[in-house]
């Protein structure tokens, strides 16, 4: 599955964004020529070395790649909140079953949206909702889709 943090480059593989392990590695790099291959390099799942010994066109368009990963406009965050989207409810709040499932499903297009890992820190920034909720929301959306595909 692709998402807007990946980027696949024909013939190479898939770009993504560097970790912060990987990142500590570059730092650590004193050739700076290699210290930016790295981020290229490692983006792939490669070392530098195998990023050395592609051919110019594979190295043009995964260098391509990254500069598009890291532009300004692929690290904007989403536009906000559609006025059709379901609210989000309050701590305590009752939820129906039917806006339980709406919930749930917008949580799960956003989790699909975002790296791994980052879904617990955008729930506990921009929801207020708690792992749990979040889990039964999308367990109720999921179900509800099940239901809806054996009828």
């Amino acid at each position: 599955m692709s998402s807007r943090f990946e980027i696949e480059v024909e013939g190479v593989g898939v770009m993504r964004p560097v970790n912060n392990f990987q990142m500590a590695r570059i730092k650590n790099i004193s050739d700076h020529e290699n210290r930016e291959i790295a981020f290229v390099a490692f983006g792939l799942g490669m070392t530098i070395k195998q990023f050395k010994a592609l051919p110019e066109e594979q190295r043009r368009a995964a260098w391509d790649a990254h500069s598009r990963l890291c532009s300004p406009a692929a690290l904007a965050p989403e536009p906000k909140a559609q006025p059709d989207r379901p609210r989000l409810p309050r701590r305590f709040e009752r939820v129906s079953d039917d806006k339980m499932i709406q919930i749930g499903r917008e949580l799960i297009r956003i989790k699909d949206q975002l790296p791994h890992g980052h879904f617990g820190p955008w729930l506990k920034e921009n929801s207020g909702l708690s792992i749990g909720q979040a889990q039964r929301f999308m367990r109720a959306a999921k179900e509800a889709q099940q239901e809806r595909s054996a009828a």
